[in-house]
């Protein structure tokens, strides 16, 4: 977690704007801009409060140690003097944050707790509807859009007594792997400005690493969650695909058929393993606007001890170059965790298909984001694109003509995939691999755009070696979102020039308690290699 600074960057010069739907014939009221920093100085209080986790601070509110009031007002005052630098709050909810915190500070007074989020403020990535609130998924036709209803999630954290304070920015229609659109702009990297925070859930990274946010919440089908958590030194948790409802979260847009109906999932984003914890326990559950969400195994005697853990580990898959730097700080996890006693050993399934998996994912997407396009159309973009894919095997197929065959057949191969991995699992309390092949970029430019979207033909470099894109950012990520198991991205050090460096701890499907409970034994270690012991 980056320490707060002291320093008090500029004023936001963005002009955000909230807006209340017309209720009961009361007109629509805007909240213009973010308090002026000069307003909110840091105060000693608000600093103890700005390090507190998500789940501390629930506990001290509801010990009547801080009045929600206060902590919101102390994370108001950091969005205040931070947001200018990092970009990462595109919508400030602040009237209605501080109603809600004195109305939970009335309730406690009264012996009331509303759940286990009694009073403490979070943040959402711009992509959930929220009901009245300007929500834009980054994309310059929904500008205006004011939803008529919370997304499901926004309403289990209301439900679990959380203030909503915040949307966070997101890529359009969160569709890139950095964080940046026509709209709100680029957030930045919290531990270098010049750098990427990673996407489309970067706004909620951001926010987090830089305390101007406890718990955040985004979504991920490519690695949306787990990339910018891993560029921001902080965990993120991509949850078994069904356990929590997607119901609200654009894409699609509020006039579209939803299409994609696997692999996409929402998800939290915190400074420890007790707020994903946390977070999982309010989402994982049904609601009166969908009792569709699949139940999670249940939650069972953790391990006592690293001892007590196998692990498995491989810094390279499928033949997808990882630089030096990630291999280094993988390698450290793995001496510290042996030296620890736990069990490690470098090994991958037998019977997976790494190519075939990333061809898959290609696939489903192409199919299910683009159904609306019609094969013409696909055959011209297939013909243009070829080139700038060709050494992409997750790319490859998302132009690929849709048919009904088609679909039912890569609907088949994700199930054989991800029954290949989930037998590989079944040996091992968690696997552990790279989140992507670099550490957090320079922001790299697109190339051109194909509609509102970014194209990507400039590659990076990995260790002297031009990789894609696409290749960098996706491919560690994806293989993960077609087998469709919990995933938690973990800090894991930093690079030698003080960036950065994350994880993935895959889990079996349906097993996000265990997969959590593991990460919570692992958490000191990674913890003493990022120097935060």
């Amino acid at each position: 977690m980056k320490p707060i600074k002291s320093t008090l960057p500029a004023t936001p010069s963005l002009e955000l704007t909230r807006q209340r739907d017309a209720v009961g014939g009361t007109q629509l009221s805007p909240y213009r801009g973010i308090p002026d920093a000069a307003h909110w100085p840091l105060l000693a209080q608000d600093a103890k409060i700005l390090q507190l986790s998500a789940s501390e601070l629930a506990r001290r509110i509801q010990a009547r140690e801080w009045r929600s009031e206060e902590v919101v007002r102390a994370f108001v005052g950091q969005i205040a003097r931070h947001n200018a630098a990092y970009n990462a709050v595109v919508l400030l909810d602040l009237d209605a944050a501080l109603e809600r915190a004195r109305a939970a500070d009335d309730a406690l007074d009264r012996g009331e707790v509303w759940g286990p989020l009694h009073g403490v403020p979070v943040t959402v990535k711009d992509t959930y509807a929220i009901w009245g609130l300007r929500t834009t998924a980054g994309d310059p036709d929904l500008l205006n859009y004011v939803p008529e209803e919370d997304a499901v999630i926004v309403s289990l954290l209301r439900r679990a007594g959380a203030i909503v304070l915040a949307k966070t920015n997101a890529a359009t229609l969160a569709m890139d792997m950095q964080t940046s659109n026509a709209i709100f702009g680029t957030t930045n990297n919290p531990w270098d400005v010049k750098r990427t925070v990673g996407g489309s859930s970067g706004g909620c990274a951001a926010a987090v690493a830089s305390h101007m946010s406890a718990l955040s919440f985004g979504s991920d089908l490519a690695g949306s969650i787990r990339l910018p958590a891993a560029y921001t030194s902080i965990w993120g948790l991509r949850p078994t695909h069904g356990v929590i409802s997607m119901a609200g979260h654009m894409s699609p847009k509020p006039d579209e058929v939803n299409g994609m109906r696997v692999m996409a999932v929402a998800g939290p984003l915190a400074n420890s393993v007790e707020d994903l914890q946390l977070a999982l326990s309010v989402l994982a559950q049904t609601s009166p606007q969908d009792s569709t969400v699949a139940p999670l195994k249940p939650r069972l005697t953790p391990c006592a001890s690293l001892r007590d853990l196998k692990l498995a580990y491989m810094d390279e898959l499928g033949g997808m170059p990882v630089s030096r730097e990630i291999k280094a700080s993988l390698q450290r996890v793995v001496d510290e965790l042996r030296a620890a006693g736990a069990t490690v050993v470098r090994a991958e399934p037998s019977d997976f298909s790494y190519e075939r998996t990333w061809a898959t994912w290609g696939a489903l997407v192409g199919m299910q984001g683009g159904y609306e396009r019609s094969n013409l159309a696909r055959w011209f973009g297939r013909f243009f694109a070829k080139k700038s894919v060709a050494d992409m095997p997750h790319q490859r197929r998302i132009l690929d003509p849709i048919t009904v065959e088609g679909y039912m057949r890569a609907l088949t191969e994700k199930d054989t995939q991800t029954n290949a991995l989930e037998r590989f699992l079944s040996d091992y309390d968690g696997w552990i691999v790279p989140v992507s092949s670099l550490p957090p970029f320079e922001h790299h430019a697109p190339s051109r755009k194909f509609g509102i979207f970014n194209i990507y033909d400039k590659p990076l470099q990995v260790d002297g070696r031009d990789l894609a894109y696409y290749n960098v950012t996706q491919s560690y990520a994806t293989l993960f979102s077609v087998t469709e198991g919990p995933v938690v991205s973990m800090p894991a050090g930093q690079s030698s020039n003080g960036l950065p460096v994350g994880l993935q701890l895959v889990g079996r499907r349906f097993e996000d308690w265990r997969l959590l409970d593991v990460a919570k034994l692992l958490e000191p270690l990674v913890a003493k290699l990022r120097g935060c012991e």
